[in-house]
């Protein structure tokens, strides 16, 4: 859901008490997020702004977010201009999802100077701009030339262009007459986004349930042009939210809890999305590096394989040389073949041998005997390579795994430096991606008999689980030869039978089977788990072990999950 101008009015009367406060501090968490700390009314407010296509909104947030090692440029500009500024005025220009914030800042000669920040919600076009008092571009977020067909040059030094208008009219103070040809058409949601700006079709549909006529519909946008919002954060049947609204609709949603404010339910609705854009963002580079090495180690398996199969071949190669060598009596110059007595088959039988016409017979005797002996030293290096490449082909499949299983940017970095280590990545000169101060710890579930399970989430986390954490007597179970998670039940000798199968179904969720049904899952007491010398991360060897057969059931893992919170 992004935010549309009926939303940003709410915000942006929320934001008032932001006017004389001074900007302490510039964060830029992503390329397309800005952090304001600003100091105002004794404390400090976080204004949070994102051009983000989908979460793009802006609004006071009380969350934290990681930031890079190194600040990116934008940000660095911006502290440079604005740290210390005070804000003038925040507004919304007409009702659509446009905000411009004036910061009263001074220049490098000292010298006081109204400094504009424009914000644009626009979807994919969304952007944040630096302008001069002038009117002139600083810079940007989204960088936008000429090369753009029919787009607005959006470059350092360029005079600012407005988004041109689209000749809707302000719900806000349009007339109650406008309000009834929306109810008397045949399809009124098309009718109000296509009259009034700023109106996207989730609120329209919202308005629409919450106002029944069009005399309602007025006073409701009269009640919150005046200041009387009621945000509410809305969800669907499973749970999930779907909308932040700045007013209560009526019907079309499984369930409403009113927010404090617009920014308290705009904090509930992008609470996880933020996480998973980031993360998913993030990732994909993580995603393509190890499925790119994957393919490239799936390809020579399928070579090497294929090289350990050409006995056969090999051995007709040194049969087609010792038949010439035995029948050099027949051959003659330039002959193109060879028919011989095969007497390698019982009964002999005819065989029909191939020459190269320009070399003598002794020479293509050789040549058969050469490719028998390249055959033969190929396959005995296949037959090398291939447990290397087994064990590669998994490890990677267990990283594409791990990938889907981190919920934080630090976890991601740990899986980016054992790439590094392992030598799948070059080794960056800056880290500047990476987290400070954070620590990655194993997921935690309680099981029905109030026993704690935990689940590592990269390869880091199994071997610390396993090797340092479990105890000799307790349990650990893991998906049985398929990439997956080490799974470690925090009880002393055997567990209910309740908490086993529930710790089998996390091994068998938290694997590369998540989708199968009837997925073995091997167990047995963490003190017949050895880790190989030299042995990848993540990769250990068990015995005396015991195997469960389960289906991955996700209500099963969300029961199991709720269980730890409420601990």
């Amino acid at each position: 859901m992004a935010m549309d101008g009926i939303a940003l009015g709410a915000v942006i009367y929320e934001l008032q008490p932001l006017i004389g406060g001074k900007i302490d501090k510039v964060q830029q968490p992503e390329k397309d997020m800005l952090l304001f700390v600003v100091r105002a009314n004794n404390a400090n407010l976080r204004l949070l702004i994102s051009t983000h296509p989908e979460n793009g909104r802006i609004q006071i947030t009380t969350r934290s977010f990681d930031n890079p090692m190194n600040a990116p440029a934008f940000c660095m500009l911006l502290r440079r201009r604005l740290t210390g500024g005070r804000i003038c005025s925040i507004r919304q220009l007409g009702s659509d999802r446009i905000c411009e914030i004036i910061v009263l800042a001074r220049n490098e000669l000292f010298d006081e100077v109204a400094l504009r920040l424009i914000i644009e919600l626009t979807g994919k076009h969304a952007n944040l701009l630096l302008l001069e008092p002038t009117g002139a571009v600083v810079d940007c977020i989204r960088r936008v030339s000429a090369t753009n067909d029919g787009a607005r040059i959006l470059l350092p030094g360029f005079p600012y262009e407005a988004i041109p208008t689209q000749n809707k009219l302000d719900p806000f103070t349009a007339a109650k007459q406008l309000f009834e040809e929306v109810y008397a058409s045949p399809d009124p949601v098309r009718m109000m986004t296509a009259t009034f700006g700023g109106v996207s079709k989730l609120t329209a549909t919202a308005l629409l349930s919450a106002a029944h006529s069009a005399d309602a519909l007025h006073a409701l946008m009269q009640s919150m042009k005046n200041g009387a919002y009621a945000p509410c954060v809305a969800f669907n049947e499973t749970g999930e939210p779907v909308a932040a609204l700045p007013f209560l609709p009526s019907g079309m949603f499984a369930r409403v809890e009113p927010a404090p404010s617009m920014s308290e339910a705009l904090d509930r609705y992008y609470g996880d999305r933020d996480q998973i854009v980031r993360i998913r963002r993030h990732g994909a580079a993580l995603r393509h590096t190890v499925s790119t090495a994957l393919s490239r180690a799936q390809n020579k398996y399928a070579a090497f394989w294929e090289a350990t199969q050409q006995s056969e071949t090999h051995d007709t190669a040194r049969i087609n040389g010792e038949l010439i060598l035995a029948n050099l009596h027949l051959a003659r110059p330039g002959m193109q073949e060879l028919v011989v007595d095969d007497y390698f088959v019982d009964p002999p039988a005819k065989r029909i041998i191939t020459l190269d016409p320009a070399l003598n017979a002794q020479d293509n005797a050789k040549k058969y005997f050469k490719l028998y002996r390249k055959g033969k030293l190929g396959k005995v290096y296949a037959e090398g390579q291939i447990e290397g490449l087994a064990s590669e082909i998994a490890y990677l499949e267990g990283q594409l795994e791990n990938i889907d299983k981190c919920d934080t940017l630090y976890e991601l970095s740990e899986i980016k430096e054992e790439l590094i280590r392992e030598r799948y990545l070059k080794p960056e000169k800056a880290q500047a991606t990476k987290p400070a101060n954070k620590s990655s710890a194993p997921m935690k579930f309680v099981s029905s008999d109030g026993i704690a399970i935990y689940v590592g989430k990269n390869n880091r986390q199994n071997d610390a689980l396993t090797l340092q954490t479990a105890r000799s007597e307790n349990i650990w179970l893991h998906a049985k030869n398929i990439p997956g998670s080490h799974v470690i039940i925090d009880f002393e000798g055997e567990p209910p039978e309740a908490t086993l199968r529930e710790a089998a179904n996390l091994a068998a969720f938290y694997s590369q089977s998540r989708a199968s049904a009837g997925v073995p899952v091997d167990y047995t007491p963490r003190k017949f788990v050895k880790k190989p010398s030299g042995a990848r991360p993540g990769m250990v060897i068990y015995s005396t072990n015991r195997t469960l057969y389960v289906t991955p059931d996700t209500q099963l893992v969300q029961r199991l999950r709720e269980n730890a919170a409420q601990k």
